[in-house]
């Protein structure tokens, strides 16, 4: 509780899609508790990579082919329990920092809620919050150690529906794009939430297909102006600066080609280290 954050913003079992997708577009979270309406007790959790699966990345889309016609509009008016992820991996109050971290690598979750007694969501824990306590043995460590090497990259063409698929078929939330060897931009599973949030999709969709707009350029959507690091850098100067830009990763660099990615979630290699 020392490093969670709350209170935390939860939805119910009948809360909509698309209300879950327009908080996460708003408040920029990745995750959301689904609670008891009267009790507050946990019962799921959705996160911006259920979002992806159901919007057109994986099997959850196919309840939208199959059930619903293909149509966006009703799609996102479904109530969250049909995407929503069952109890779902959560700590105490009372636990430590140790075995939070021990749990989300166990489960390979970037975030935890946090309950009481009686099982109702307090706060949560994510990976961003646990940043300030990973920096701290970092100091001496370049970034080519905890990067991830081999990232999987999309180019200028990807469209929306290729990079939802590319994520939830490898189980990440980020994609770069590269077109001709060079870095042109990186698309995340919040910029496809956000895009399907905004209102402007949500009136151009009212009336026609999901399939159509899949197809947008994943680049239109994406962060072109990106952040870096070179693989010799200190891993505490990469943590201050994923900290004060409020990003969940940084693109390694060298002589402008990619070579790695250093997310938030890499930092948990530093995790038996005294």
């Amino acid at each position: 509780m020392t490093i969670a954050k709350c209170p935390v913003i939860t939805a119910t079992l009948t809360t909509s899609v698309y209300d879950v997708v327009h908080i996460m577009a708003k408040e920029g979270f990745r995750r959301i508790p689904i609670v008891d309406p009267r009790t507050g007790t946990l019962q799921g959790i959705v996160t911006s990579t259920d979002i992806v699966d159901y919007l057109g990345g994986g099997r959850k889309f196919e309840i939208i082919q199959r059930e619903l016609d293909g149509s966006f509009f009703k799609a996102i008016n479904e109530p969250v329990k049909s995407i929503m992820r069952p109890n779902p991996p959560a700590v105490e109050d009372v636990a430590t920092i140790g075995s939070a971290i021990e749990l989300m690598k166990q489960h390979g979750v970037g975030g935890l809620p946090v309950l009481d007694n009686a099982n109702r969501v307090l706060a949560i824990v994510t990976e961003k919050d646990l940043l300030g306590i990973f920096e701290r043995r970092a100091r001496g460590i370049k970034v080519v150690a905890l990067m991830t090497k081999k990232v999987s990259t999309g180019t200028g063409e990807t469209t929306i529906i290729e990079a939802e698929r590319e994520m939830v078929g490898k189980s990440f939330r980020r994609l770069p794009l590269v077109s001709e060897g060079r870095l042109v931009g990186i698309v995340t599973a919040m910029d496809i939430v956000r895009f399907f949030g905004s209102g402007e999709v949500f009136q151009h969709l009212r009336s026609g297909t999901i399939l159509h707009v899949l197809q947008t350029p994943a680049l239109q959507i994406g962060a072109k102006k990106l952040i870096t690091i070179s693989q010799d850098a200190d891993v505490t100067e990469a943590a201050r600066t994923m900290k004060e830009r409020n990003v969940g990763a940084l693109l390694v660099v060298d002589d402008e080609k990619l070579v790695g990615m250093l997310t938030e979630r890499d930092f948990f290699k530093l995790a038996s280290r005294a």
